[in-house]
């Protein structure tokens, strides 16, 4: 009998292609990490993902080479690592920070679990992740053991010509999914038409969350590194942006009598976390007070930038395109800041002032170096601080208390800006904030206050870990109104260098850098979705002490001569108006008649007539209100990329041509600062020199 033997080099199919199953399953995990990722987040899957497809297909193609299944193995468990981690980290800066994780942004990460005490954390998110791990690392064990090839079998023709064919599919496919993508328009004018234009945030790179929901993880970190090497086409480029050399002066609609100049003061304050209806009699009785008595509020102030961006924001007017500002910014300057333009009259004294140890960014070099304060007072700055346990944030009173008299100098005219903390880390999860407020805690339980918190806030009587986070907001709250308080009974009882109160000398501007973001409904959510948008307003409160006081039994009298009454009349004013952080700083230039540049400052002052408009880091997006809600007591928001439907806002083509020329000019400015800041071009902008006016 006649016995034929197999050729011993002679493999099955299924062992033959067996160099494909690693990165087989390298490619599916990536998408369903992919998968995984944006459901968490609650995006929508990216559109355009066959950008990041043919990415993951053109690796795997690459690693099929590899004639070593553990060599497989080891390049494709790298980019899964990094994969994951930026999955991971993008996940925590999204809950935490409301932030897109990118490269150059690796202390976006650290900054989220910097300040985790600021709400829970819930990594539960991470099981999901654990199971692919665990799916992914079975699939490699299981085709490591069952498909190992015999020694001394070559598959290498066959190889080369499925993963050459698989590296031309992905290669076709990326460049026409390129090609086919309309193209955009250029021109400063056509902006808003290139909004939703695939191409246009492709070539640019110009909004990091967008880029992600649009074109996925892969494609989001090649853009990405690209973007960093210089190879993506400069936003100021397609937009045809350049430097006016001759200034384009603004103009501010406030009365010549009322506005201030040199000789005055300004004290600015930041309050960290700061919702508007944390504003009561109870918790913050001197600030309510105040603000009814002697001050205009902005009924429809909103804002959610980080407490960096409202820092820089609110000192410049300007807003800086995918840049994280808690970055060291080198030797930047910004000689049209607040703080540089106040030190350009020599009887002047600028000064800022932060609860916290600097952790999250270098403030001590922005505020002095690229802001131009002539000091910087943290939390080391003053003996025997007062803190909670694990984020070195000090106690507002004890702020206010131990610098009132570097806050507000009696030999010298001043500029100070403070920024708040008690309201910030409110998780009782992760530090005991009542052993660090326990007076606060003992004045707002005292029954007669909780009676009133609880019918203000039914939160404090339902769930009991809201509850408590509630309470711990409410005592922070109550904290900084004891430090606001004695600043403002200093104030009232301190003469300045020209002998008279300083209250009657010294304007104060307020508001809040965003609403409790990190746990919406801490207090009381006023939309059903806060985070898609907006969210709670801010307290923006303008005490300027030459405006006219109304409906007074006094009188027609200033806002400092009500202010220093014993009973001061409830003569505040509530502005019903559309505002946002970028219209902060050219409210304190119409206060001080400080001449600004419309190209550098964007905003508009309250006391204007004109439209104002918000931005928002977070997104990338313009938003801002077609209208005020009357029977819901909200504004009616928008947003670019949804012009047409939002929140129940449908914008007709009148409405849309009436705010697209503002849009076009906000951004447009937008990334002319972008530019300024990449080449440090504030040096050479003599018209940035601006002078305090002078007083009437």
């Amino acid at each position: 009998m006649k016995v034929e033997l197999r050729d011993k080099n002679y493999l099955p199919l299924v062992k033959s292609m067996s160099f494909l199953y690693i990165p087989a399953v390298f490619v599916v995990t990536t998408v369903l990490i992919d998968i995984l990722s944006f459901s968490i987040m609650h995006f929508a899957f990216p559109p355009a993902y066959i950008f990041s497809l043919t990415i993951v297909l053109f690796i795997a193609s690459l690693i099929a080479l590899v004639p070593y299944k553990w060599l497989q193995t080891v390049l494709c468990s790298l980019f899964l690592g990094f994969q994951i981690f930026t999955s991971i980290a993008g996940i925590i800066a999204e809950i935490k920070c409301m932030e897109i994780f990118s490269l150059e942004t690796i202390q976006t990460i650290a900054l989220a679990i910097i300040n985790t005490g600021s709400t829970v954390l819930d990594l539960r998110f991470i099981i999901p992740f654990v199971f692919l791990v665990t799916a992914y690392i079975a699939a490699i064990v299981c085709i490591m053991w069952f498909f190992r090839l015999p020694k001394g079998a070559k598959v290498n023709r066959l190889r080369t010509i499925l993963c050459g064919f698989l590296l031309y599919v992905s290669f076709f496919g990326y460049t026409t999914a390129y090609a086919w993508q309309p193209n955009y328009q250029r021109g400063s004018d056509t902006y808003v038409a290139n909004l939703s234009n695939q191409k246009f945030l492709y070539d640019t790179f110009s909004s990091r969350a967008a880029a992600m929901k649009t074109f996925g993880s892969y494609s989001f970190y090649l853009d990405n590194l690209l973007s960093l090497c210089g190879a993506k086409t400069e936003v100021t480029d397609v937009l045809e942006l350049e430097v006016n050399p001759q200034m384009t002066p603004n103009t501010f609609a406030l009365p010549a009598d009322e506005v201030l100049g040199e000789g005055y003061n300004l004290i600015t304050i930041l309050m960290e976390t700061f919702e508007r209806t944390a504003i009561n009699p109870i918790t913050t009785p001197n600030l309510y007070e105040f603000m009814q008595s002697s001050c205009v509020e902005v009924n429809g102030y909103y804002s959610f930038e980080r407490t960096c961006f409202s820092d820089y924001i609110s000192q410049t007017g300007m807003h800086v395109l995918g840049q994280e500002y808690w970055s060291n910014y080198g030797d930047v300057q910004t000689p049209n800041s607040l703080a540089n333009i106040f030190n350009r009259s020599q009887d002047y004294v600028t000064a800022a002032f932060h609860n916290t140890a600097g952790l999250a960014y270098n403030r001590n070099t922005i505020f002095e170096e690229t802001l131009g304060f002539q000091s910087f007072n943290n939390f080391y700055s003053y003996e025997a601080p007062r803190y909670t346990e694990n984020y070195a944030l000090n106690s507002d009173e004890l702020l206010f208390r131990c610098n009132l008299e570097k806050i507000a100098p009696t030999d010298r005219n001043f500029y100070s800006y403070v920024i708040s903390a008690s309201t910030h880390c409110v998780n009782p999860e992760q530090l005991d904030y009542r052993a660090a407020h326990e007076k606060e805690f003992a004045y707002i339980e005292q029954p007669e206050n909780w009676a009133q918190l609880t019918a203000m806030f039914p939160v404090l009587l339902g769930d009991d870990m809201q509850a408590e986070m509630t309470a711990n907001y409410l005592a922070g709250t109550y904290d900084f109104d004891c430090g606001f308080g004695a600043l403002l009974d200093y104030l009232k009882t301190t003469k300045g260098k020209d002998g008279k109160y300083l209250i009657e000398t010294t304007a104060i501007v307020m508001f809040g850098d965003h609403y409790s973001y990190t746990q919406p409904n801490l207090i009381r959510a006023e939309n059903e979705n806060p985070r898609a948008l907006a969210g709670n307003r801010c307290p923006l409160i303008v005490y300027n002490p030459r405006a006219k006081t109304t409906h007074s039994v006094y009188g027609n009298i200033t806002q400092a001569q009500n202010a220093l009454l014993a009973q001061p009349e409830q003569c505040g004013i509530a502005l019903n108006r559309f505002t946002s952080t970028m219209d902060i700083y050219p409210t304190i230039c119409s206060l001080f008649g400080i001449q600004t540049d419309q190209q550098l400052t964007y905003g508009r002052s309250i006391f204007d007539t004109d439209l104002s408009i918000g931005v928002a880091y977070l997104t990338g997006y313009i938003w801002g209100a077609v209208g005020y809600d009357t029977e819901h007591d909200t504004w009616q928001l928008w947003r670019t990329l949804d012009f047409k439907h939002y929140n129940g806002v449908h914008l007709n083509a009148a409405q849309l041509a009436e705010i697209t020329p503002t849009v076009n000019r906000v951004y447009a400015s937008i990334f002319l600062n972008s530019k300024l800041y990449q080449t440090n071009g504030f040096k050479d902008l003599e018209k940035a020199y601006y002078t305090l006016g002078k007083s009437n």
